[in-house]
């Protein structure tokens, strides 16, 4: 399955490989769906953490396809800091590029899996936009983990030891068009401390692909649409759903 992959990642007409992606290029369009599935749970030590479930989709023309890989020896291993880039399909079949600024790093919260760091940015807020306190989750392995509107087999996935080093020495991640990633409430790290925080009403923002300066981190053809929120209200340890952004 390994193979299948570099397959897609070099296709016909490799040797675009070199080039940055052309106007006509089939550009990916990630989109955040609203936050859900909220819960509080409180540690022995008598932390409060705020868990919930949020959700990647791809609703581009092209899939959202990266390549991690260590400039200095071509080869993945643990412990290094990799480099990405983003490998963008074109009309022709073929593969351009767009080196990014983006790292990638071997997780450290059991999963053994390579994850791309700050790719999403999780947020609670108060309804004045104040920061409160952002997720402990800071890295994140793509994949096409559900269909949203896609009737193909997903191509970003375990069996293709996606977030794995390959045998080529390289990673691979991404989220094919019309699949989406799930991060469930469950998920290690995906909370954030809200000890001492009182009850009211607060909104939670995810942001993928956040602006480093103008645009995001890739090359997407919408960056209109790259946050969702889920408006709350806490009580004591129970959350209510109040209202909700508009899912793409």
């Amino acid at each position: 399955m390994v193979i299948a992959l570099a397959v897609l990642a070099l296709g016909p007409g490799a040797g675009r490989a070199s080039a940055e992606p052309s106007a006509d290029a089939l550009l990916p369009d990630l989109a955040v769906l609203t936050p859900s599935e909220f819960s509080i749970t409180v540690t022995a030590s008598g932390e409060r953490r705020l868990h919930f479930t949020t959700r990647v989709v791809n609703v581009g023309r092209g899939s959202f396809q990266l390549k991690g890989f260590d400039a200095t020896d071509d080869r993945a291993q643990i412990g290094d800091i990799l480099s990405v880039r983003q490998q963008v399909k074109e009309p022709d079949g073929s593969f351009s590029r767009h080196d990014s600024s983006a790292t990638m790093v071997w997780s450290a919260d059991g999963h053994n899996h390579w994850h791309v760091t700050g790719l999403q940015d999780i947020r609670l807020q108060s309804l004045d936009d104040e920061i409160l306190g952002r997720v402990n989750k800071i890295g994140f392995c793509f994949l096409d983990s559900f269909a949203y509107g896609s009737n193909q087999p997903s191509r970003y996935d375990v069996a293709h030891s996606v977030c794995q080093t390959r045998t080529n020495g390289t990673v691979q991640m991404g989220i094919s068009v019309k699949w989406g990633d799930t991060y469930p409430a469950t998920i290690a790290f995906q909370w954030i401390d809200i000890t001492g925080l009182p009850n009211g009403r607060y909104r939670l923002r995810v942001i993928v692909d956040p602006p480093a300066s103008s645009g995001g981190t890739f090359l997407e053809s919408d960056e209109t649409n790259n946050a969702g929120w889920t408006k709350i209200r806490i009580t004591g340890n129970s959350v209510t759903i109040l209202k909700q952004s508009q899912d793409p």
